[in-house]
């Protein structure tokens, strides 16, 4: 397993090449990128969220001088409900192949994607074209489990990742989500989803609480008005991190762990200083 960095919380602040230096400070070489993280002429909220008219090659181009690898290209996160709401399922199709084409400039192998409220049946057919074309391509799209949608139980990711039933499509394991909906991240999700696994996020979370002045409020958990989750380093998380690498190294995934603190400004360098050392000691010791 190797370690990578999410693009996503560094692009309010950094662009790409100061993003590119983060890495290096820490011994990194991964990186997910976000459309965010590559300029271009885009105009519209759906087109922001999307690779089109991006300046995908000359991104590539600077990351292989600096020696990194495009871990995985991200669509961003309102895609599929602004595209369905645009265009329809075929609208998202177009948006999930044009990732596609992305990561193959990028040399990404994952395109990673949400469904965000959009009945995983409408979804799952919206899917599976761009899946056969991301298998022909040697891509493999990932259904991230979110926490307040139909994606935020592990029995119905597993159930659409099987249905479409193409090797295009898996799903990104990402412990907190599942943890911030409410569920057991460990062992439970895990082995509902690990045949699916095709790329992981970490970050860790805890639940909020106001007498605790480390904490800071983070967004509700699901189905709930009065408990928030608190985002937290890896090694402070609510749930088994050391036994969700060991289990992923057990069961043979040699794919990214992508590391992505929710938590801004520089905070989130500050947890990079204490994740990024914790995590090479667990993986030396799963090696």
């Amino acid at each position: 397993m190797k370690l990578a960095i999410n693009g996503q919380q560094l692009a309010p602040t950094h662009t790409l090449a100061r993003i590119l230096d983060v890495l290096d400070r820490h011994g990194i070489t991964g990186l997910e990128l976000w459309p965010w993280n590559i300029p271009g002429r885009v105009r519209g909220r759906e087109a922001r969220q999307r690779y089109e008219n991006r300046n995908v090659a000359e991104a590539a181009a600077l990351l292989r001088r600096r020696g990194v690898t495009c871990a995985c290209v991200t669509l961003g996160f309102h895609a599929a409900p602004l595209c369905f709401a645009a265009g329809g399922g075929r609208r998202y199709t177009e948006a999930l192949t044009g990732a596609v084409d992305a990561a193959v400039t990028l040399g990404a192998r994952v395109v990673n994607t949400y469904s965000v409220g959009i009945p995983l049946a409408l979804w799952s057919a919206a899917v599976k074209p761009a899946a056969e074309y991301a298998r022909a391509r040697g891509i493999v799209i990932t259904l991230e489990n979110e926490a307040h949608d139909e994606s935020g139980r592990p029995e119905n990711v597993a159930a659409a990742v099987a249905g479409v039933g193409s090797p295009g499509l898996g799903t990104e394991y990402d412990p907190c989500n599942y943890y911030h909906a409410g569920l057991e991240p460990f062992p439970h999700a895990y082995e509902t989803i690990k045949r699916h696994i095709r790329y992981v996020h970490l970050k860790g979370g805890c639940q909020y609480h106001r007498s605790n002045p480390r904490l800071r409020r983070g967004y509700p958990m699901r189905d709930s008005t009065r408990d928030f989750i608190s985002y937290v380093p890896l090694n402070e998380a609510a749930f088994n991190v050391e036994a969700i690498v060991r289990a992923l190294a057990r069961d043979g995934y040699d794919g990214w762990l992508t590391l992505e603190p929710h938590v801004t400004g520089a905070a989130i360098l500050e947890f990079y200083k204490r994740e990024v050392p914790y995590l090479k000691k667990l993986l030396a010791a799963c090696a």
